[in-house]
């Protein structure tokens, strides 16, 4: 059976391994999916961007920021402006898409949005202060857009997924070295629990935070 039958997903860094997996496991779902790299910071874009496929394709039902670009730096090496480089690509990403996305899905009855970040929101490590608020941020804009949602009686359910050490990805594991002793995951694993959330089976699940680290935050 189908979990995603008939749904518009769009799917926000669909040129990076997670976006790609989340992706693929949508289409193999059944859901019709628009694939989109990162967007810029410019609310013109985002506005635009949301109403041109909502047009197109007649409404929007799930909504997956899966945007995730990251490097390690030293505090100590980092100035402001690298700080806020890297903040404005997850959290301010996170934020815009987020939204766009409720003001779209209004329109149409309601939704889910999802946003992809990884366990640095629950736990630190050296070397990524700005990495650590960045993902933080995007957790916490994620669960305060669940409660707005939530009490405005939207029908648009907010969560996010938190992913582990991912190997070999630049774009969400700098390196091997970050944080050793965490299993390891795959995008595919992921991917699946991203595609959970956006299923009619957790449609009263909201605010929620979801590891994909194979029990390294419970550890």
């Amino acid at each position: 059976m189908s979990r995603l039958k008939n749904k518009i997903a769009v799917v926000l860094g669909a040129d990076n391994s997670v976006g790609r997996a989340v992706t693929e496991v949508c289409r193999r779902e059944g859901a019709s999916v628009v694939p989109l790299a990162p967007t810029a910071s410019d609310e013109a874009a985002w506005a635009e961007m949301f109403s041109g496929i909502a047009a197109s394709r007649g409404r929007i039902d799930v909504v997956v920021n899966a945007s995730h670009k990251v490097r390690r730096a030293s505090i100590a090496e980092t100035d402001a402006d690298q700080f806020m480089a890297a903040f404005d690509v997850l959290a301010e990403t996170a934020w815009l898409a987020q939204k766009h996305a409720v003001l779209s899905l209004r329109k149409t009855g309601g939704g889910v949005i999802i946003n992809v970040t990884s366990i640095l929101a629950r736990i630190a490590a050296p070397d990524c202060a700005s990495l650590c608020a960045a993902a933080r941020g995007v957790l916490m804009s994620t669960k305060s857009a669940a409660l707005e949602c939530a009490k405005a009686g939207d029908k648009i359910v907010v969560s996010a997924v938190m992913a582990g050490r991912i190997e070999n990805d630049p774009d969400h594991w700098p390196d091997g070295k970050l944080l050793p002793a965490a299993p390891i995951v795959t995008a595919e694993d992921v991917a699946e629990g991203v595609v959970f959330l956006a299923t009619d089976g957790a449609a009263y699940m909201t605010g929620v935070e979801m590891p994909v680290d194979g029990g390294y935050l419970a550890s």
